[in-house]
């Protein structure tokens, strides 16, 4: 069962999940822009370099917030080469400093063993499409050796746990 504390299958939402609560999205992207002017996207890839691939916002998530944060008058948006620049306004500085003292974004909340798990799960995932690419394309040969390799990492990895215990 996918469901498990860690959050397991795809989508899966779960109390450490992928997902801004709603309402953080703006103090978020205030405090992105403390560092520097940046366009929708450039925001959404240090957000998910910030929660080390943990959180990567939707263009739909981020640009309907850039553009009440525009209405609100805590930012202003510039056209450079064919894309929007957004920088803040002193009251969106004023706001952004207040959301930098006191705002935790959610994958800053995250237990340090969730955050090691997703780290680990990551991991696994780059070596799945990794062995799907040696089931379409690989010979006998690689998909043999991948599978003892496989065995290895595996008997390697519980002689880690049982060490410890």
């Amino acid at each position: 069962m996918h469901n498990n504390f860690y959050g397991g299958g795809p989508g899966f939402r779960g109390r450490y999940g992928h997902r801004a609560k709603r309402g953080d999205m703006g103090p978020i992207i205030l405090r992105q822009l403390l560092e520097k002017p940046m366009h929708g996207y450039e925001i959404i890839s240090k957000l998910e370099e910030k929660s080390q691939g943990m959180w990567r916002p939707s263009a739909g998530a981020i640009y309907p917030n850039l553009q009440m944060l525009e209405e609100q008058g805590l930012v202003t948006a510039k056209d450079e080469g064919g894309k929007k620049i957004y920088s803040l306004t002193d009251k969106g500085q004023e706001l952004a400093q207040k959301a930098q003292e006191s705002f935790t974004a959610h994958w800053e909340e995250m237990p340090e063993h969730v955050k090691r798990f997703k780290e680990l799960r990551m991991s696994f995932f780059e070596t799945k499409d990794i062995l799907a690419k040696l089931a379409e394309n690989g010979s006998e040969e690689q998909v043999e050796a991948a599978k003892k390799i496989l065995k290895e990492s595996a008997d390697k990895l519980n002689a880690l746990i049982e060490k410890d215990q």
